[in-house]
């Protein structure tokens, strides 16, 4: 259960809702405090502007009062000012803090205060705990006489409509996120239709139907990389799958025939009574049959290890044109016995494994010689700028069509008496030394099998060796 938990929330859906839903809130907060001090301080500021205007209005009046007594039997003179205002308050002080006109309502207790000439700014609380906040200022009576000047205003109210509109805030804030969130599920799910008809294309890709691919017109801008990818995954790995069933259609091929020879003979052999000589020349032909079966086994083997190694070549720096002539040497009596010539040319030094170089050029000058008519020339050729070893030769028989056929395996040119493993062995040692073997065919009919030993440069090579 807790795994199923966790799934869950590692998917796209819960991590989107949330997102939308945390950053909604967050905004809804902000937006919210803003308004709310927005409001608080327009609230403020013209409730300071309206005192300041009844402070303007009073004083005028109050210019017109002769003395306090005056003041004092009729207030109604500024009384009647405040009519229709609802939640302000006038108080008027002598200059013994006496109250000369006073609200009905509860006023802070008043007290003769140190004043300039700009109203000063007044906070209390009356005696039911209501704020009251105003201005306080001076002025002068006809006679000469200071007054201070109180107009009072009663926080209640608006802290009570403050107050309501937080409330109002906090409920369209969370109503907000709560939208958001399910707006945003929904958004995600909708978005990842195209990703779930991939899914459920991929799914029904099979062994049998791996030349199926994924239909990028499915798919979003953001995913048209991924399915590329896959694609390209997909075609590696049908190719790797269609070589691995010719590979093993081809072994089964090449294992078929000797492996008859041998049942036959020895069904033959067995059938009836022999002489010893008979017998004997019976297993001298299997063995035969064996070695070359042998044989055929230690090269698939040796090209499965070659082809797949990621190891380091144990390379040296070698004289190659030394190895080339020691293993034309190799060859000169075959090369004599089908009258060909062998012409070697040119110097080379190169970070090469000595083996699998001597099994490259055994492999190429075996195929030249095997394949080339009697008195023509096989030419070897060191080239500095490939680099590596060219192999050229004219073939006894026409040349399949791409050459590329040349290197798969069991492919046997012209119905000779190879394996077909030869160039194919001999491709991945150049590929082992970052390399290629190439075939390519001239105007005058030869064929150059050109393998560079060497990416590009000694620097990359020697990178590959160690």
């Amino acid at each position: 259960m807790r795994a199923d938990w966790r799934r869950a929330w590692r998917g796209l859906t819960p991590r989107v809702v949330l997102g939308f839903a945390a950053l909604t809130a967050a905004l809804m907060l902000a937006c919210g405090v803003y308004l709310y001090q927005a409001l608080q301080l327009e609230l403020g500021a013209r409730d300071r502007d309206e005192q300041r205007g009844k402070i303007v209005l009073f004083r005028q009046a109050l210019a017109g009062v002769s003395d306090v007594d005056m003041l004092r039997r009729n207030p109604d003179w500024l009384t009647h000012f405040m009519v229709g205002h609802d939640g302000l308050a006038l108080r008027v002080l002598d200059a013994r803090g006496q109250a000369l006109v006073d609200s009905p309502a509860a006023l802070p207790r008043g007290i003769w205060l140190t004043l300039g000439k700009a109203p000063g700014l007044v906070r209390g609380q009356d005696a039911h705990g209501h704020p009251w906040q105003g201005l306080a200022a001076r002025a002068a009576l006809a006679n000469g006489e200071p007054v201070q000047l109180e107009i009072w205003r009663d926080g209640h109210d608006q802290a009570a409509l403050l107050a309501q509109y937080r409330n109002h805030l906090w409920w369209a804030g969370a109503l907000a996120t709560l939208v958001a969130a399910a707006l945003g599920a929904t958004l995600v799910r909708h978005s990842l239709r195209p990703l779930a008809a991939l899914t459920a294309a991929a799914m029904a890709i099979r062994p049998d139907t791996l030349n199926q691919r994924l239909d990028a017109s499915l798919a979003p801008a953001e995913l048209l990389g991924l399915v590329g990818a896959f694609n390209d995954a997909l075609a590696r790995l049908d190719g790797a799958f269609a070589r691995l069933s010719h590979y093993a259609a081809d072994l089964a091929h090449e294992m078929r025939t000797p492996l008859g020879i041998l049942l036959g003979q020895t069904q033959v052999a067995l059938s009836r009574e022999r002489s010893l000589a008979e017998y004997q020349q019976v297993l001298a032909d299997n063995a035969e049959e064996l070695e070359r079966l042998t044989r055929t086994v230690n090269d698939l083997l040796f090209l499965a290890k070659t082809e797949h190694s990621q190891a380091a070549l144990p390379c040296e720096s070698l004289d190659v044109r030394q190895e080339v002539d020691e293993v034309c040497e190799f060859f000169a009596l075959l090369a004599e016995e089908r009258d060909i010539q062998l012409h070697v040319a040119g110097q080379l030094h190169l970070p090469v494994a000595r083996a699998a170089l001597r099994r490259l050029l055994n492999n190429l000058l075996s195929n030249a010689i095997r394949y080339s008519p009697p008195g023509s020339v096989v030419r070897v050729e060191l080239d500095a700028g490939l680099p590596g070893v060219a192999v050229n030769n004219l073939p006894a028989s026409p040349l399949p069509e791409p050459l590329g056929v040349l290197f798969e395996r069991f492919y046997s040119q012209g119905g000779g008496d190879g394996h077909g493993l030869g160039l194919p062995i001999a491709r991945a040692i150049a590929r082992q030394h970052g390399g290629e073997l190439r075939a390519h065919l001239g105007d005058d009919g030869r064929l150059t099998l050109a393998a560079q030993l060497a990416p590009s440069a000694s620097l990359a090579q020697a990178r590959r060796c160690s």
